[in-house]
């Protein structure tokens, strides 16, 4: 039977092999290890609003994230990394603490092996990634950028070099979903358990010459919650929430000619019910962002891209009125779904100065639908090699049925102090 689990024990067996092949050759001639130090951060930060949708405010807030990439020999190395924080996680109220990342990294050319908790990030586009479908986010976390929301999933991958420009990688994993701020989630909804599904995935990729490119395919659960209305119980109302089966095909490519890059993803999702007591069904979402970016002036860079969502089950609430169309509007909300095709466009300008010691960047992201937009700027200033102040702030705009009018709750201004070691 041709299962995740069957494809799971399939990599095993192969990672083994390759390990098992290369043992008699690392006996023969192992160097020492390199058992480097550990790396990361401490920061201590002031935030006048949580990222939980609550208004909770003034909150004051401090964590550590500490990497370790110890090598222990030519071909095999260890990847570790941790974050600890204080007020910093979900509503923002006492401790938290994560393992991003713990593996082992075997490497015996043509052949890769990854085994453990790691972050598997795919796509070519500027932060908007449509064919990223494996590692989930933590967006309720107060960082300043939105990679270190980023966690790792356990997983195996596999990665064969055809040639030093084309590899395949695949994937087998366990899925993970998002954490979403709850603070304006409705009092009657029932909420997923979390999932350990097995899923897997494939890539081929091509770099290093000419165009960069890739096209993967994902078959897995998507990190976001999908919600229902529920008439179980005939006193209310409920909604809940599940994780959708996801069948995903992809592409990105990106090409550098001089100044410019120019780049592109698109993807389209087969999704269907994960859960017994769902209807059935299935829904289609393709997404597509095409952009580009060009350095100018020595140090200024400048991005702009336009992206588009396609969601062929787009609920319209059109003609509804009263309790139906209160639900219906808010189920939208709950799922984000404002329109059939949602378009937008991002911006971005950056720049370095005082040698490279003060960066700042703006930010901008318009919802071209919903009237909606959120704007991003952030100063870092590097004091000396191990204090950096960082200051910043998120600010969403809209009606309250559009993207960023649902996020007004979660504009938030914030000064942080790091020390890096």
């Amino acid at each position: 039977m041709n299962t995740p689990a069957s494809h799971c024990f399939r990599l095993a067996a192969i990672a083994f092999a390759i390990w098992a092949t290369a043992l008699p050759a690392l006996a023969q001639d192992a160097p020492a290890p390199s058992l480097s130090a550990p790396f990361g951060e401490c920061a201590l930060g002031q935030w006048n609003s949580n990222r939980n949708l609550d208004e909770r405010t003034n909150i004051t807030t401090a964590g550590c994230t500490v990497s370790w990439k110890p090598k222990l020999s030519a071909n095999i190395q260890l990847g570790l990394n941790a974050r600890a924080g204080w007020q910093d996680q979900g509503a923002a109220i006492g401790e938290s603490g994560r393992v991003r990342e713990a593996y082992i990294d075997f490497d015996a050319e043509p052949f890769s092996v990854r085994l453990g908790r790691q972050i598997i990030a795919w796509g070519r586009a500027d932060r908007i990634n449509p064919t990223d479908s494996l590692s989930p986010r933590d967006f309720t976390l107060l960082v300043p950028e939105d990679e270190q929301q980023r966690n790792g999933i356990d997983a195996v991958r596999l990665r064969y070099a055809i040639n030093p420009a084309l590899s395949v990688t695949a994937v087998v994993a366990k899925s993970e979903a998002n954490v979403t701020p709850r603070g304006s989630l409705p009092p009657n909804l029932v909420l997923a358990e979390s999932p350990r599904d097995t899923e897997w995935a494939l890539k081929l990729d091509h770099s290093g010459s000419g165009v960069d490119w890739s096209v993967s395919y994902f078959d897995g659960l998507s990190r976001a919650a999908r919600y229902r209305l529920d008439f179980a119980n005939p006193r209310a109302s409920l909604f809940r929430s599940d994780l959708e089966r996801m069948q995903k095909v992809g592409a990105d490519f990106a090409i550098a000619q001089g100044a410019w890059t120019i780049r592109g993803e698109v993807a389209h999702a087969r999704m269907s019910p994960n859960c017994t007591a769902c209807a059935s069904g299935t829904r289609r979402v393709t997404s597509a962002v095409f952009g580009g970016d060009v350095d100018f002036a020595e140090t200024m860079n400048f991005n702009v891209q336009v992206f588009t969502h396609l969601k062929e089950d787009f609920a319209d609430t059109t003609g509804l009125t009263g309790v139906r169309e209160a639900l219906a509007l808010g189920l939208n909300r709950l799922n984000t779904d404002y329109a059939v095709r949602e378009s937008g466009l991002t911006l971005r300008l950056s720049d370095r100065l005082l040698n490279d010691k003060l960066r700042w960047e703006v930010s901008a992201v318009l919802d071209l639908n919903g009237n909606s937009h959120a704007i991003r700027p952030r100063l870092t200033y590097a004091v000396n090699d191990h204090l950096r102040l960082t200051a910043g702030l998120d600010h969403f705009k809209g009606p309250s049925q559009s993207h960023f009018g649902g996020l007004t709750k979660n504009s938030v201004a914030f000064a942080i102090v790091s020390w890096i070691f």
